[in-house]
């Protein structure tokens, strides 16, 4: 696997790295992690980072490039490859693109691609590419990778979290990997995002077969001051953990009408649902969007019905 990246790299002198809207902290740290880790182990290659920006800037901020710099040169593509989804679609301008994921989905656009559902995080997956090959790390590179990892695996505590999962990470601890600091840029949370909490653990909903549920109108990011993609996917969890409910669901209007659909399980696959509204991800971890809030009841009809079959089982 190795050799179709260190080839690519080797091939182009300007390397431009993409990654999903929205970011959170695997598409973050794969793509700065990436990104410093070329800028180290291949100095006289031009590195840039693009794409939209939020909370997870803790980890570096974009670069903004003109679009000629696409013009003879290597995009890479992370933690996700649905053409759709991709922050700044400019990547299509490059001579080549690869792509680097986990998600359980195929892209739909030319590229070369390397896919490994089995690793919770896009940043493990991409540190262990360059581990496998004695690759440099630094502080910088440990850090970014280490926090895709941490954030995507839950602290270490999701399913898919597995001895390779630790080695990587134990890896970077080694590098210089700031683990103290990555908790506290994660985990230290704002008044109003403790109060948000609040609300999503008082007012979820549970369906007739045990699939608990939130739907939120736009005015609930602006109630609590925080961002649409807090409201949505920061807050999914807040359902997870309770006995007897396996799956949970977060709906999340956004300014423009269109909602933001998280979809998790404990136990079994439901990303066929999330695929069904044009949708993807992991086995137990995936999403979609939909055009209203008034598609929301398809969805939970969807997740309610498979709740019942599996409960029945």
């Amino acid at each position: 696997m190795y050799d179709i990246v260190k080839s690519l790299i080797h091939k182009y002198n300007r390397i431009i790295i993409h990654r999903h809207k929205n970011p959170d902290g695997d598409a973050y740290g794969s793509q700065m992690g990436l990104k410093r880790l070329i800028e180290l182990n291949y100095p006289d290659k031009e590195v840039y980072a693009v794409g939209d920006e939020n909370t997870f800037n803790f980890l570096g901020h974009m670069d903004i490039i003109p679009d000629d710099y696409y013009y003879g040169s290597l995009a890479i593509v992370v933690d996700v490859c649905v053409h759709r989804l991709i922050s700044d679609k400019r990547y299509l301008k490059a001579d080549e693109i690869l792509v680097v994921d986990h998600h359980l989905n195929e892209p739909d656009f030319k590229c070369i691609s390397i896919i490994e559902s089995d690793h919770i995080a896009c940043a493990g997956l991409l540190a262990s590419v360059f581990i496998e090959n004695d690759c440099i790390f630094d502080e910088l590179a440990a850090t970014r990778f280490l926090t895709g990892i941490v954030t995507d695996s839950g602290r270490f505590v999701y399913p898919k979290t597995s001895a390779e999962t630790l080695e990587t990470a134990a890896y970077l601890v080694r590098q210089g990997a700031d683990l103290d600091w990555i908790y506290d840029k994660l985990y230290t949370e704002e008044l109003n995002f403790k109060k948000l909490k609040g609300y999503f653990i008082n007012n979820f909903k549970i369906t007739e077969n045990n699939v608990a549920y939130m739907k939120n109108d736009k005015t609930v990011k602006d109630m609590f001051g925080v961002t649409t993609f807090t409201v949505s996917r920061a807050m999914v969890n807040q359902m997870s953990s309770i006995r007897n409910i396996n799956i949970w669901a977060n709906f999340t209007e956004e300014d423009d009408g269109n909602v933001l659909v998280e979809l998790r399980s404990g136990k079994e696959s439901i990303v066929h649902i999330a695929r069904k509204y044009g949708g993807g991800g992991h086995a137990l971890a995936c999403g979609c969007s939909l055009s209203s809030l008034d598609e929301v009841e398809k969805v939970l009809k969807d997740l309610d019905d498979f709740s019942g079959g599996v409960n029945n089982e």
